[in-house]
């Protein structure tokens, strides 16, 4: 599995009911820069979490690409799990919503299922967009797996 181009896919959990495309694309812009891509996508290019201009490949966080049927694209490679994971829970708490991604591969997702998760996101943080203006960044995770 190494070297290959890894893409973790996702869902953005109340999109289009909760919060719109435009929505997303602009508080995704908190975390890095948005710009189109040739198709009917964005890509969100995150910024360096140390702040200094050189990148140290290990710490980086993955490319996203947002597609407007509310799916996400998560790209992996040579990035650690730690990271990659943290990234997606700072990216749901800007955004305000729950993100759905594969932990194993392709699998469908159960609508039940998401109503429960949708649910039990809006309740941890407080309604449609969140209280991340309240809290720590450290303390962003507070759901079993």
């Amino acid at each position: 599995m190494s070297g290959d181009f890894t893409v973790l896919p996702g869902r953005i959990i109340g999109g289009g009911k909760l919060i719109s495309f435009e929505e997303i694309l602009e508080k995704a812009k908190t975390l890095g820069k948005v710009v189109k891509t040739g198709g009917s996508s964005y890509r969100l290019i995150p910024n360096n979490i140390s702040g200094s201009d050189v990148l140290d490949f290990d710490d980086m966080y993955p490319t996203v690409y947002f597609n407007v049927d509310y799916s996400v694209d998560f790209y992996i490679t040579g990035l650690k799990y730690e990271r990659v994971i943290e990234f997606i829970e700072k990216l749901s708490d800007v955004l305000g919503v729950p993100i759905e991604y594969a932990e194993l591969g392709n699998e469908t997702p159960d609508p039940e299922e998401e109503l429960k998760q949708l649910e039990k996101f809006l309740d941890e943080f407080g309604g449609r967009y969140g209280s991340a203006k309240g809290r720590k960044q450290d303390n962003v995770s507070t759901r079993s797996r």
